[in-house]
């Protein structure tokens, strides 16, 4: 039996237009008129589907809607079954679209989240993929969830009910030990005797079942949370689990390949990915060898979050520096000889997005590789309170924007000397500008010029890949009248299909080189207050400046920074680079007073641009 339908497409006020376009269906009235099932509903028969689409931000060329049939149930049923399905999936896309905007962007903490949502390496992928991943992954979603609400467990058994309150003891037992050993606040009576009291709980539960349904863990004591069996379990498992040496721990038996022949198909395919050799391999080799040595190398499918956390909780003691990391010593000698941070303090952004940002990228791509489960997907780990925070960038002040600016036209050097002005009046990424090439400069309207980096280019009459870390970093953006007052722009296109910064674009690393040579300046112009003075102060001064003018608005901000467009769906229609009178307004915005720019008039950029570096200034 069939029926025809209508299908329309239509936003409800009551839901965020950032996450969805809802699909409601009306059946067109033939006679007697019929009630339509409602949001996210069809009615296909007697038998309710659900029905979203996925939204653009995350769906790229993917037109088809996410449908999971519901089956014959009462149309109530259906609609509360519909809601709590649709609650799921807007928190996905929101997980998903978050992923997607800022995987890349110099904070690259959302770089793993993407890859264990959609599952395998999404590094290189273009954009029609992922958006068939992130179908898939909120599929697969909404389906398992569908499953939790039908078919709901069965009320626990004494037994179970026994072993609910043996985990809520050694969860809180493994609480009290981890703050211990993170060097917070705890309680005593459990920290400093945690292994005592989790035998005898374990004892205590066999002997007398009926006695753990209430554990009395300290006099006058009771847990009132919450209770969630999942989270008990995991929470002992990871701070109990991790406290072991995990080279010996024993795993079953596996016919998947070792971690470490896993490690090194990774490492082979991005290698593979690349124009030219990077110095990024190494660093990735060595931190995935730092896994194996403390970890073990094991089967691939027979780790477990505790050996991430196990891993995290040793390296808080790596030395930071490698002349700290004598090559005679073996890691758990290196990590005892920092046990009280004579040699430094590792950085938590190092722990989180550069070692876990490579070790469980492994996982995700051996996963899709041999077929297997990732047993470390979406696993929270916790960063001791010893490592060091992460440094927010902070505004210079027009007297130390000045000495900087001074000191760089007094350099021999074309990047000393540009580089800083290119950041504050174009508010781009120190590694794009690194590859500006005179091919990229354009004039886009009439008397407005503009810098488009595509990803790939020709250079010299070869084919370079180029960092553009988003979408959004792709679209042009402007340069300001005053580098073209100074001939900066009229130079630049003479270059053709050449590098304007030669110097550095012939190293192997020039983006992360490029920031040594940016610290150096910034330290040789007397900026030494605080650590948040950097290169990356002259994006935020830019945006900042901008939002001061009142002409400019935050759409128009963010497509010169290259930052991907907030707000709702209305904010993302229209075009997605700047308009001309967008453009002009960028062109003339005002120079800040109290900064002096003549400094940069009469500068010969052809000598500049040949000065090869000495050896004492690399």
């Amino acid at each position: 039996m069939s029926e025809t339908r209508t299908v329309s497409l239509h936003v409800s006020s009551g839901v965020s237009s950032q996450n969805a376009e809802i699909i409601s269906v009306k059946e067109t009235p033939k006679g007697r008129p019929r009630s339509s099932p409602g949001l996210y509903l069809i009615k296909t028969g007697s038998a309710y589907m659900f029905q979203m689409r996925l939204p653009k931000t995350i769906a790229g060329d993917v037109k088809r809607p996410i449908r999971i049939g519901l089956g014959v149930i009462p149309k109530p049923e259906a609609r509360k079954i519909a809601d709590r399905l649709a609650a799921i999936a807007r928190e996905k896309f929101e997980r998903i679209e978050l992923a997607m905007s800022k995987a890349n962007d110099d904070e690259r903490g959302f770089w793993p989240l993407m890859e264990d949502m959609l599952g395998g390496n999404v590094d290189g992928i273009d954009e029609d993929a992922k958006g068939t991943r992130a179908w898939q992954a909120v599929t697969m979603g909404l389906k398992s969830a569908l499953y939790d609400i039908s078919k709901p467990p069965p009320p626990p058994t004494a037994e179970e009910e026994n072993n609910f309150a043996m985990m809520r003891g050694l969860m809180r037992i493994a609480q009290e030990k981890a703050r211990k050993d993170a060097g917070e606040a705890y309680n005593k009576e459990l920290g400093d005797h945690a292994e005592l009291l989790a035998r005898r709980l374990v004892e205590r539960a066999k002997d007398g079942p009926a006695s753990m349904l209430t554990p009395p863990l300290e006099s006058g004591s009771q847990g009132k949370g919450k209770i969630s069996a999942r989270v008990g379990l995991v929470s002992a498992n990871v701070e109990t689990e991790a406290d072991k040496d995990r080279r010996y721990v024993e795993r079953g038996s596996s016919e998947k390949p070792l971690f470490s022949t896993a490690a090194s198909q990774y490492l082979a395919q991005r290698v593979n990915a690349m124009v030219k050799p990077s110095n990024d391999i190494n660093t990735a080799e060595m931190r995935l060898n730092l896994f194996v040595e403390l970890i073990g190398d094991h089967p691939i499918d027979r780790y477990t979050p505790a050996d991430l956390q196990a891993f995290i909780n040793l390296a808080t003691f790596w030395p930071p520096e490698k002349k700290d990391r004598p090559s005679d010593l073996t890691a758990r000698e290196i990590i005892d000889s920092n046990r009280e941070f004579t040699k430094g303090r590792i950085a938590k952004n190092t722990l989180q997005n550069g070692y876990m940002g490579v070790i469980k990228p492994v996982f995700s791509y051996a996963a899709a590789q041999h077929a297997f489960d990732n047993p470390v997907k979406n696993v929270a780990l916790k960063y001791s309170s010893n490592a060091v925070e992460a440094i927010p960038a902070e505004p210079l002040s027009a007297k130390k924007l000045t000495k900087l600016f001074q000191t760089c036209v007094q350099s021999p050097y074309i990047d000393d000397v540009m580089l800083p002005l290119l950041g504050l009046l174009t508010s781009r990424r120190l590694g794009l500008l690194t590859h500006l090439v005179g091919t990229d400069i354009k004039e886009k309207f009439d008397g407005i010029w503009v810098a488009e980096v595509a990803g790939i280019a020709t250079v010299g009459g070869n084919w370079v890949r180029r960092p553009i870390k988003t979408t959004e970093s792709g679209r042009y953006f402007v340069l300001h009248n005053f580098l073209v007052e100074i001939g900066y722009v009229d130079w630049a296109r003479k270059q053709g299909n050449n590098f304007l910064f030669p110097q550095l674009t012939s190293l192997v690393d020039p983006a992360r080189t490029a920031s040594s040579y940016m610290r150096r300046l910034f330290d040789k112009a007397g900026i030494k207050d605080t650590a948040g003075e950097r290169f990356h102060s002259l994006r935020g001064d830019y945006i900042t400046q901008a939002r001061a003018d009142k002409t400019i608005g935050e759409r128009e901000r963010r497509m010169q920074a290259g930052h991907a467009l907030g707000g709702d769906d209305h904010n993302k229609y229209g075009w997605q680079t700047l308009t001309e009178s967008e453009a002009e307004m960028f062109a003339k915005i005002p120079l800040n007073p109290k900064i002096d720019f003549s400094m940069f008039r009469g500068l010969d950029f052809d000598r500049l641009a040949q000065a090869r570096r000495r050896v004492k200034d690399r």
